[in-house]
């Protein structure tokens, strides 16, 4: 679980990529439609045959932000959404966020 405000971002894999792999993904309560949240690769080569770390790229950086975990602290200023209050009925989705920032920590940094 993702706490997020209603907008969302979709995310692909490059062409070529063949060690990216999708990590996340969401579904638009608006449309239905099914979207990446997150991919992850890990040791890729650049056009030089260089081998790269690993890397995550996320459709959004709000999945981070305070905004979402704790939506009493108040939004930034160019957001004009209001906020969703699912974290406020679920708390105990946060764990799922914590883990996956963990995660991501730990396996960035082997």
């Amino acid at each position: 679980y993702f706490p997020a405000h209603p907008h969302e971002g979709d995310i692909g894999i490059p062409e070529g990529a063949n060690q990216a792999r999708v990590i996340a993904t969401g579904t638009s309560k608006t449309t239905g439609r099914a979207f990446n949240l997150a991919i992850a690769s890990d040791h890729t080569k650049d056009e030089s045959g260089n081998r790269l770390g690993r890397l995550v790229a996320q459709s959004t950086f709000h999945h981070f932000a305070n905004y979402n975990w704790n939506i009493d602290m108040g939004c930034p200023s160019f957001v004009d959404e209001p906020p969703s209050d699912g974290v406020k009925q679920k708390p105990e989705h946060l764990q799922d966020i914590y883990a996956y920032v963990k995660n991501l920590a730990l396996w960035l940094a082997p």
